[in-house]
């Protein structure tokens, strides 16, 4: 059996009553954040840019785009909202992955759903199908599917997209099967636009052609067999094909959402740089240090993030968000990283942008190797009066070993959505959201997310 086989039997085989309970907690959890992120993310101007195609392109008024009044066709509201959801960089992750699950997914199967005039079971369905598939695949590929530059959000995430897509459509067994191999044609996205636009823009890239995949294979539309493991097919061309066959075996046996996970970020920038921001806030509290005391900082990295926070100098904000450089000195100068760090123009904090210049990012061949592993950092501070402060070793909060709080994520989520909702709006689709499984018609939500935004 091909593995676009395979991995059509597992997308049109499983129900949610084959899912652990657990994974549609999961599920809501992953929900809440993605929807305040989207709302939050709609006024800024990749998404304003993507809306202005979506209206002079978009087709029949199924789909909402999230924010607006807008109604469109299923795939440019996938486009409209994945380009939203991933424009501040808040937007979840998953380290096997080693990219962002929940956006492209959640906008795949919310545009799907609310064309189907589908019930929320078969939204949360979808994503587990997509999410499972997604990192499956980034089990197989990865790490050196990363390292050689792609995106892994859209150029594994297409594939899920696509999957969840199919689910949701009700596709049969062969269709998925050419839905999936037509999806492996779409895959693509490049690290290098890290820091511009295109960046948040490919994870609707993802989600958009995931649920073009699917339209077209329901339709007739063929692929090949063997699109995902031939000579010349996904696997070879995107990262080598070792353990593919291991990792499509255990798909329905066991869960990545309950294993690998989940991270959620608590700081709007890319989450190579969140445990280093963490260490140096406690480190600031711990030792009630100024930016005057500091004469250097080193964070030790894994040897992926290099390449990924590319931007010692950023001179934009969306490359503040790849640069460690510009997180530590922020986190230390101020003792946060919101919104407001990330603000266009010169950077405002003159002490933030003199610490910029002390502060050294070196790879730490004594860091964790794994992928699951690869977001953790070492901190070393050295002081003008001679003292050295450090921390070990450490994750992130929010990832899954230390994840959010239902409390801290529903807070995290009402400071996004409150950008374009009413308090009250906002704290009723956080209760809506708590039973999103339940929800008879997905339209119930989707007309609950509409907005003033143009």
């Amino acid at each position: 059996m091909s593995a676009a086989a395979r991995l059509a039997e597992f997308v049109v085989k499983t129900s949610l009553e084959d899912c652990p309970p657990e994974a549609v907690v999961r599920v809501r959890r992953a929900a809440l954040d993605t929807l305040g992120v989207m709302l939050a993310g709609a006024a800024e101007p990749v998404a304003g840019i993507v809306r202005k195609v979506v209206r002079a392109e978009g087709g029949i008024a199924l789909a909402t785009v999230v924010g607006t009044t807008l109604k469109t066709a299923p795939g440019w509201a996938a486009l409209a909202n994945g380009a939203a959801g991933h424009a501040h960089d808040f937007d979840d992750t998953n380290f096997a992955l080693l990219g962002h699950p929940s956006v492209p997914l959640l906008s795949t199967a919310l545009a799907a759903t609310e064309a189907e005039t589908a019930a929320g079971r078969a939204l949360v369905l979808g994503y587990i199908i997509g999410f499972e598939i997604d990192v499956a695949l980034g089990t197989a590929l990865n790490p050196d599917h990363y390292t050689r530059g792609w995106h892994a959000t859209s150029s594994i995430g297409t594939l899920g997209c696509a999957a969840a897509a199919a689910r949701i459509m009700g596709l049969d067994l062969v269709q998925t099967r050419h839905a999936l191999a037509i999806a492996a044609s779409h895959a693509s996205g490049l690290k290098e636009n890290f820091g511009s636009m295109t960046k948040p823009y490919h994870a609707g890239h993802a989600a958009r052609n995931g649920i073009l995949a699917a339209q077209l294979a329901r339709e007739g539309m063929t692929a090949s067999e063997t699109a995902l493991e031939g000579r010349q097919g996904y696997a070879a061309a995107f990262g080598g094909a070792r353990g593919l066959d291991q990792s499509l075996e255990s798909l329905g046996r066991t869960w990545h959402l309950l294993g690998s996970g989940i991270a959620v970020k608590p700081y709007p920038s890319c989450a190579l740089t969140h445990s280093a921001i963490d260490a140096l806030i406690d480190l600031r509290a711990q030792h009630r240090l100024s930016p005057s005391d500091v004469t250097a900082v080193q964070v030790g990295v894994n040897g992926v993030v290099p390449d990924v926070l590319a931007h010692s100098r950023p001179t934009t904000a969306l490359e503040r968000k790849f640069s460690m450089q510009y997180c530590a000195a922020a986190a230390l100068a101020e003792g946060r990283v919101d919104f407001g760090s990330f603000a266009d123009g010169e950077v405002a904090n003159r002490e933030t942008r003199e610490l910029m210049e002390r502060v050294a990012m070196v790879v730490d061949p004594g860091l964790p190797q794994g992928v699951e592993r690869h977001a953790w950092s070492r901190v070393t501070v050295r002081l003008r009066d001679g003292r050295t402060v450090s921390t070990e070793a450490r994750g992130a909060r929010g990832h899954p070993e230390t994840p959010l709080s239902d409390e801290a994520l529903r807070e995290k989520f009402l400071a996004c959505a409150r950008t374009v909702l009413s308090p009250d709006e906002a704290d009723g689709v956080a209760e809506q959201i708590g039973h999103l499984e339940h929800i008879p018609d997905i339209r119930a939500l989707t007309s609950r997310l509409e907005g003033h935004l143009d």
